[in-house]
């Protein structure tokens, strides 16, 4: 196979959404086609789900949405397959659940890659050549690590596909973007030792118990109040 022909936009978007998420396993779908055997990487998509340092659950309806509205496009383009990363990891390689779940998308679309991401030191550098991607397929059902370029002029795309993307993500749930009190606690901690679940449940707890404090705070001035009236 020839090296896969990854364009701008997919880079850009597993970029940004990696360093947002850069201690968090995220991951979403390839868009694009296949020509003579070559592999053309168009877009991406970053659909809701859960993540944590090591594990990532797409939710499946995201997949049947996008492949009605490719088809829907008349484009041409299909879900060539998916993308995800290892936090603080490398991605020098594909775990077991990475390569059974490759082996699924292989099985319906025998073109399929994976794209594997270490974000963290391109989250803190910001530069390109510290980006740790790898792209793999499934060759003999063990995962082979293939060459890839960045195209710099892309003749054709997908018209209108940030609208797509857009439209796929407008409802989406991002629950591992730090909140000021998770960097508190890295601050003080040194690492991030929260859960999603557990900073929404403090936050509704916290919310709850400012809102008490205000009501006790009016009663108290309300009692006061008539003290010094019946004084």
């Amino acid at each position: 196979m020839q090296p896969v022909q990854i364009f701008p936009g997919v880079l850009s978007l597993i970029l940004t959404r990696s360093a947002r998420a850069a201690r968090t396993e995220i991951g979403g779908f390839l868009i694009g086609r296949v020509q003579n055997g070559d592999v053309f990487v168009t877009g991406a998509t970053f659909p809701r789900q859960v993540g944590t340092p090591t594990h990532v659950v797409i939710n499946n309806i995201e997949m049947a949405n996008l492949a009605e509205e490719l088809a829907k496009r008349g484009t041409g383009e299909a879900i060539i397959g998916w993308w995800h990363t290892h936090p603080g990891l490398g991605a020098s390689f594909m775990s077991g659940t990475d390569t059974a779940t490759q082996r699924r998308y292989q099985a319906f679309y025998p073109e399929a890659i994976a794209i594997v991401v270490d974000p963290v030191k391109f989250s803190e550098s910001l530069a390109l050549q510290d980006l740790d991607l790898h792209v793999y397929r499934l060759v003999d059902e063990k995962p082979k690590d293939f060459s890839f370029n960045y195209v710099r002029e892309p003749g054709e795309v997908i018209p209108d596909f940030y609208g797509l993307l857009l439209r796929l993500e407008s409802q989406e749930a991002v629950p591992f973007e730090d909140t000021w009190f998770e960097r508190m606690l890295k601050d003080v901690f040194g690492q991030r030792v929260t859960t999603p679940e557990f900073v929404d449940t403090l936050g509704r707890f916290l919310e709850a118990a400012v809102a008490f404090s205000v009501v006790g705070v009016m009663l108290l001035i309300v009692v006061l109040s008539l003290a010094a009236l019946v004084g």
